[in-house]
Formats: C-alpha cells, structure tokens, sequence
C-alpha cells in the first residue's frame, strides 16, 4: 500500500500521461486513465478478487458508489482474466465523494462503482493502484 501511495503523490507532482505502470509487477501496478463521468443510474457496482484498488483523482471529480459484496446480486459473472464482477444496482448505496488530494481503498469485499457524476458530467483524470491480495 505504501509504495502505491507514493506513486499517488508522485504522480500528483509529475503528472504522468495515462497508461500502466508496472511497480512490483503484477503484485503492484498502476493505470492513469482520463474519462467523462455518467450519472450514478447508468454505472454498475464492480468487485476484484485478486487486487486491492487505491483510487485517487488527479483532476476533476465523481462520486463512487460502494456496497458490500455480499448484499449484492450477480450481473455479470466473474471474469478470471479481468479479475472483474459486476452486480445489479441496489438501494442503500453509500455515496462517496473524490476529488483531488484524496484517495479510497476498496479490498475484494468492497463492491464499488467509480466514476459517477455528481451534479452533471465531468472529466477526471484518475489512479488507479492495484495492490495484489493474499
């Protein structure tokens, strides 16, 4: 976690342009990415069995949506070589807010859905660190 942190803080000063970007091989590794957020009605809840994600913004803003896993009902099964599942929306989806200087980590049992607009559409530019899990 420390070393995807400092990669966070790196990033931040050096503004890097997207892409992946191998810091332990595939135990530790980092995708920059930029995209437009939708509205929170037409993403889906995803989970990870292998990593954990740090997410960090480097601009813009998007809520992400988070629910344990466990509450959820399979949409899409999971794909071994993506390491992704996706789940149907459901209510008491807790809202969180990212904007710059801050990150959220969700490990395996944490169902999120990142890139939700707030108010309206917006670019971010966006980390991701996948942290390899035990």
């Amino acid at each position: 976690m420390r070393a995807g942190l400092d990669f966070i803080n790196k990033a931040r000063a050096e503004n890097p342009p997207d892409g992946r970007y191998d810091l332990d091989g595939e135990n530790l590794y980092a995708i920059i990415q930029s995209y437009a957020t939708a509205p929170v009605a037409e993403k889906l809840p995803e989970s990870h069995r292998k990593y954990a994600d740090i997410q960090s913004l480097l601009s813009g803003e998007e809520a992400i949506g988070w629910h344990p896993v466990e509450k959820l009902e399979v949409d899409t099964p999971y794909s071994e070589e993506k390491d992704i599942m996706f789940y149907r929306n459901a209510h008491g989806e807790t809202l969180l807010l990212l904007v710059p200087g801050l990150f959220a980590v969700f490990y395996p049992h944490d169902a999120h859905k990142p890139g939700c607009s707030i108010d309206a559409p917006r670019d971010v530019r966006k980390i991701v660190v996948k942290v390899a899990c035990p």
